[in-house]
């Protein structure tokens, strides 16, 4: 493939001298420009690479659209959804630019009609998927005067990014095919990282990054500490009071459950995910868009083509996986610049959700290597299989086959194809491998780093829910620094926590206790997981420290009288200190990979043991007071993920225990309660007593073997 070198066409209506402020005018109505937006565009108009950061409402299509007008020729759109193509065609339609979408929607006689339009420089925008740049497409690309290529949701090039696409990855190579023209891409969030590995993968690390400030004055950030699924529901109905709003869940049977719960209380609400039909979701969004329809309950599938000014709430059931994801969606809301509301209903114990995400989209890498062997020792290419038919032939799970596939076109190695049925005119779907030749160059240790950035980034969005204020946490995140204190509009500033919680010199005793941890680590002589280190400082007889030997140390049961819960709060104030770090683990567990945090002293903790340095500075914390009434309920709560191997583990736990007491099996725990242990899958004695029926009793005297069976089998 190679850049066309025709002379660009001079079309006088758009000629490249033209005033940049008359453009706007005439063909968008503004008379100004937003803030940030004039000197992007004139930056972009001049020629010059660019990576816009500018959050959702606030212009960023106009960055590309005003210069491709005021280029001339014609300008390349990436865009990941069919929606948000339709909805941008569309808009400009409205402005009279001629602009047109080339994707799968429509007919293939239609799709040659428009390519050979874009060929004879009838249109100043053309929109396409990323994974539209086959050889054959960028035949006909090559053949246009092509003098702008716009990248829309560029953190999709990036895997640090919380939406990472393999399609994107090859827009490096169509720059490059294209002979590095001048480039733009635009996302709404994007930490420093990720704006460093999208630059790097478009190979334009010169290109002037555009930042424009993250907050939103007119949008209040709520978090709703929530105990129980079934809180949740009983909330929901009043949360979504400002209408228009968009209720967000993680999984689809939680987008029926919240929709169900708000049509009883009377709302009128729709819901919409991929397993939907096609024709219905077209309807919902529509209907949204257009007034008809208030409330619309969804999976994170829904929005990103949706550009409605006057959404009051957007409210997130469950807790997102980044914070880059949740501000992306939150910031749907008030575009029109009136106040909004953004509410999280936060339970910290829903993090076990997108953990079991993260481990899905992560497999292990000899899995992977499994499945390309397998693909290459096949005689044909494309290869018409579907994940479905690769587990079968593996004897793997389709969730498994399906993360490995996506890894593969992540590397590269192979790309989806497709071709229509002659008999039936039906799509079939396949594997096309790029280069057979090549090897999978590919290591647990790179698996292991992608999970570990994964785990790293839902702990920040766990700590957004309990900041003292969410939007500093926000703009925190995203490289900027507040020019006030508190914003006062979130729930962080409502509460009056501190922003800092001040550390103080510690007491002896306070000291003692502290040192006395540090041995019993030291003495544990590798690093372990928070509930082991509780339990062995704590003098527990569970199975895992008898186990390790650890009941036979000096150390064991040191601090007795404390309990296990005080010890693991003890801890994290430690780690927040430096005495200890966390250290990320993954290990390949029966096929599935799984990561957990250890804990080890670091040099400053080591120093602190020995007595070396006696004036420590830590916060201690105060003991939590539990809610008797507290309670889980696994059939709001399991979202389908509770795995029948640890659920018949725990049976079996659950005999051994009432057979060692000689008590009936309901006496330890009953059904339901075994149930939602394993939706929740709790690895501490906080985390267990949040389960319906985990009484102080059962706490006490099964606890932390119902614990150490959960950690048995994550390996947590």
């Amino acid at each position: 493939m190679s850049k066309n070198t025709t002379t660009p066409r001079e079309l006088p209506d758009y000629k490249l001298q033209m005033n940049l402020q008359a453009l706007l005018h005439t063909h968008f109505g503004h008379p100004e420009f937003r803030p940030g937006q004039h000197t992007v565009v004139e930056h972009v108009h001049g020629g010059n690479n660019a990576l816009v950061v500018m959050p959702t409402g606030h212009g960023k299509s106009l960055c590309y659209q005003l210069p491709a007008l005021s280029r001339g020729g014609t300008t390349i759109v990436v865009s990941p959804l069919i929606a948000l193509m339709k909805d941008q065609v569309d808009t400009l339609h409205r402005k009279n630019i001629s602009a047109t979408l080339i994707n799968s929607t429509i007919s293939y006689t239609e799709r040659q009609h428009r390519i050979q339009q874009m060929i004879k420089g009838e249109y100043r925008m053309v929109y396409v998927a990323p994974e539209r740049f086959n050889e054959r497409f960028m035949a006909s690309v090559a053949q246009t005067d092509v003098r702008m290529l716009a990248i829309d949701e560029a953190h999709c090039i990036s895997q640090w990014g919380h939406d990472f696409r393999p399609d994107y990855l090859r827009i490096g190579e169509v720059r490059s095919a294209l002979g590095n023209i001048p480039t733009i891409a635009l996302t709404a969030t994007a930490t420093p990282d990720v704006q460093d590995d999208i630059l790097k993968q478009l190979g334009m690390q010169d290109a002037r990054r555009f930042i424009t400030g993250f907050d939103r004055e007119n949008l209040r950030l709520d978090v709703m500490i929530m105990r129980t699924p079934g809180a949740k529901h009983m909330a929901i109905p009043s949360v979504v009071r400002d209408l228009p709003a968009l209720v967000y869940c993680a999984t689809r049977k939680n987008v029926e459950a919240v929709t169900e719960t708000l049509r009883q209380a009377g709302h009128s609400v729709a819901a919409y995910h991929a397993g939907i039909p096609h024709n219905t979701r077209k309807r919902v969004q529509e209907d949204f868009m257009s007034g008809r329809l208030p409330l619309v309950v969804a999976t994170n599938a829904f929005g990103m083509g949706v550009d409605k000014a006057n959404i009051r709430s957007i409210v997130h059931f469950d807790l997102p996986g980044t914070l880059e994801a949740y501000y992306q969606e939150i910031g749907r809301a008030g575009r029109d610049g009136k106040p909004a509301t953004a509410t999280l209903m936060f339970r910290p114990a829903d993090r076990s959700l997108q953990e079991f995400f993260i481990q899905g989209a992560h497999p292990p890498a000899g899995q992977v290597h499994v499945v390309y062997d397998l693909l290459r020792g096949q005689n044909e290419n494309p290869i018409w299989w579907n994940a479905e038919e690769i587990a079968r032939r593996t004897g793997n799970e389709t969730r498994l086959i399906q993360s490995c596939l996506s890894v593969l076109q992540q590397f590269g190695l192979i790309a989806r194809t497709s071709t229509r049925n002659q008999d039936n005119d039906e799509l079939v779907f396949g594997l096309q491998l790029r280069n057979p030749e090549r090897d999978l160059e590919l290591t647990e240790a790179q698996m292991a780093e992608r999970r570990h950035h994964a785990f790293a980034q839902l702990e920040k969005m766990v700590a957004y829910g309990k900041a003292p204020c969410q939007r500093h946490a926000v703009l925190k995140y995203f490289g900027e620094t507040p020019t006030w204190e508190r914003c006062g509009r979130c729930t962080g500033c409502d509460s009056g926590q501190p922003m800092v919680v001040e550390a103080r010199s510690i007491s002896d005793r306070e000291l003692e206790s502290v040192r006395k941890v540090l041995a019993c680590m030291a003495r544990m002589r590798r690093p372990f997981s928070t509930s082991l280190i509780a339990k062995v400082v704590t003098g527990s007889k569970d199975k895992t420290v008898r186990t390790f030997g650890f009941d036979q140390l000096s150390t064991w049961g040191i601090l007795s009288g404390w309990s296990q819960a005080r010890v693991e709060r003890l801890l994290g104030a430690m780690e927040e200190a430096a005495l200890i770090e966390g250290i990320l683990t993954s290990k390949d567990i029966r096929g599935s990979a799984r990561t957990w945090k250890n804990l080890a002293l670091t040099e400053h903790g080591r120093s602190v043991m020995r007595g070396d340095v006696t004036d420590v500075s830590m916060s201690i914390p105060k003991p939590a007071h539990q809610n008797p009434t507290t309670s889980f309920d696994p059939t709001e709560a399991n979202d389908g993920v509770v795995d029948e191997d640890l659920l018949a583990h725990l049976r079996q736990t659950r005999y051994r225990l009432a057979q060692d007491d000689a008590v009936p099996a309901y006496v330890v725990a009953s059904n339901r309660t075994l149930n939602a242990i394993a939706a929740l899958r709790p690895t501490s004695i906080d985390a267990l007593s949040t389960v319906h029926g985990m009484g102080r009793k059962r706490l006490t005297r099964y606890g932390d073997e119902l614990i150490d069976a959960v950690r048995g089998w994550t390996r947590c």
